[in-house]
Order: structure tokens, then C-alpha cells, then sequence
């Protein structure tokens, strides 16, 4: 007849397993989640977790994985590991080579994610690209964390321009419930059930769409000329759009920008007037 005792061994083992697992599906999820600010904006989700969901998941799990590690370590196998350490100060190490190399790799995982070096680089790189790509698909706030601004202060935005009593007038005229000018627009979309983009939506309807910059001509213009349009100088337009993995040269046309990154000109002038909002 099997034994009906807890076996203690077997809890740790599967729990550390399922934590490990959970861990580095929400590490994933993570890498190519968007920017918190577009994330809260869009009402972004995947399998049914929003970013501060998996955010709270990965870091739930993580503690747990710490416990049981402890636990596994100190508690079901401490005998076995003391004795290992009893064994290793009295005979020396070994395996010096194997604890050489393990330390030098632990380094260059280091240095090479502080400093940026390859191929760690290149991985930091892929997942800003991934990263910054659900804001040209789901577009972003006009500022960075407008969800979290009281309708009075988001009305003085240059790219608002509206009171906060005719926002009121325009969200209960579409049969949403607003309560008064100091609630944030996601307060307002949690009361309503509904996504903060959509809101902003029903704000801004009948106004320009934020990130287009007016003006024809834009395909012609040099990345310089870009730049002194919207203001800045050439290297700070250079940077930012390097930021999003675009590569580009001061004197090169945006139509040969977009080209040469594989996107439409349209879109990079898009990008440049997120770019030119957020200054």
C-alpha cells in the first residue's frame, strides 16, 4: 500500500518547477510588453494579464522561487550541503577551472549589460524595438502618463486645448459617467469599463490626430531640416529615433530613412511628431 505521508522533498521539487515555469513565461510576456505608459493608454493585455498584472505575477513568483530555494536548500538538504562545504574547505576545490569559468561568465553577463556590450547589446536593443512597436500600432498618450492627469490639467495641454467642463459635456453627451474635473481619465475609464485611448478618442473627435505634423513635403526633408522644424537639433532627433531602432544620418531624406529602416515614410513622420510632442 502506498504511503500517505507529505512528502516534503516532492512539494519543493514540483513548486520550484511551476514557479520556474510561470517565471519565465511572465519574463516573456514582459520583453515584449510595450512602455507602461502606452500599456495603461491602450488597455494592452495578453492571455488576459494586463502589464502591471504580469508585472505583479513575475514578481510574486520570483519571491516564491527564492523561498523554496531556501527552503530546498537549508531545510530538506542541509545536512548534504554542509557537508559539501565541510568536504570542499578541507580537501580545496576540485573544480577550479569549472568555478573560473562560471565566474568569468557571470562577469560578462554583468559588464556586458551595464556597459552594452555584444551580443547583449543587440538582445537590450531587440526587446526596446519590440517594446517601442506597440506604440506605432496602438498609438500612444499626447504626454507620458496623461491617464493618470485630472481632466482640469490635462484641458491645458497644447495638444488638448479643451476645458475640462467641455470634456465633461463631450464624455456624458457619449453616455459615459464623469463625476467631475479632478477625476484622471483612467479613473474615468475603470467607472466606465472601457480603455483610456477610447476615451481620449471621444475628447479629441473632431480635432487632428496627435502625431501628425502639418505641412506636405516631409518625404524631401533631411533628417536636419526635420529637426529644425520641430525644434530640436539634428542629433537629438537622431537619438531619439535610434531609441526606437531607427538608424539615420543628419543629412539623409526621411523618404530614404524609411526605406532603408523598412518602414513607410508616412509612419516616420508620424514617429518625428510623437517625438516633436513630447519635448
Amino acid at each position: 500500500m502506498a504511503s500517505t505521508a507529505f512528502k516534503w522533498r516532492a512539494f519543493v521539487s514540483i513548486s520550484l518547477t511551476i514557479t520556474f515555469l510561470v517565471m519565465t513565461l511572465s519574463g516573456i510576456m514582459l520583453f515584449v510588453s510595450p512602455p507602461g505608459r502606452v500599456a495603461n493608454w491602450s488597455g494592452w493585455t495578453i492571455l488576459g494579464l494586463s502589464k502591471h498584472g504580469w508585472e505583479d505575477q513575475h514578481l510574486v513568483f520570483a519571491i516564491a522561487f527564492i523561498v523554496l530555494s531556501i527552503f530546498h536548500l537549508f531545510v530538506l538538504n542541509w545536512k548534504a550541503f554542509f557537508n559539501y562545504l565541510k568536504s570542499k574547505a578541507s580537501k580545496g576545490l576540485s573544480h577550479p577551472a569549472e568555478l573560473f569559468a562560471s565566474l568569468v561568465l557571470f562577469v560578462l553577463f554583468a559588464g556586458g549589460t551595464l556597459w552594452h556590450l555584444p551580443p547583449l547589446e543587440q538582445i537590450i536593443a531587440l526587446g526596446e524595438r519590440v517594446s517601442n512597436s506597440w506604440e506605432y500600432k496602438s498609438g500612444g498618450p499626447p504626454v507620458p502618463h496623461a491617464e493618470a492627469m485630472p481632466l482640469d490639467e490635462l484641458g491645458t495641454l497644447p495638444q488638448v486645448g479643451a476645458s475640462a467642463e467641455t470634456m465633461i459635456e463631450k464624455l456624458r453627451n457619449a453616455g459615459l459617467k464623469v463625476q467631475s474635473t479632478n477625476q484622471t481619465l483612467q479613473e474615468i475609464a475603470v467607472d466606465n469599463g472601457m480603455e483610456v485611448k477610447k476615451l481620449y478618442g471621444i475628447i479629441m473627435e473632431g480635432k487632428p490626430s496627435g502625431g501628425r505634423l502639418p505641412g506636405s513635403g516631409w518625404g524631401r526633408k533631411t533628417l536636419s531640416e526635420a529637426a529644425e522644424t520641430i525644434g530640436v537639433t539634428p542629433l537629438a532627433l537622431q537619438q531619439a529615433l535610434k531609441r526606437q531602432g531607427i538608424e539615420a544620418s543628419p543629412e539623409e531624406a526621411i523618404r530614404d530613412i524609411a526605406t532603408s529602416n523598412g518602414i513607410e515614410p508616412s509612419e516616420l513622420v508620424d514617429r518625428i511628431g510623437r517625438i516633436a510632442e513630447k519635448r
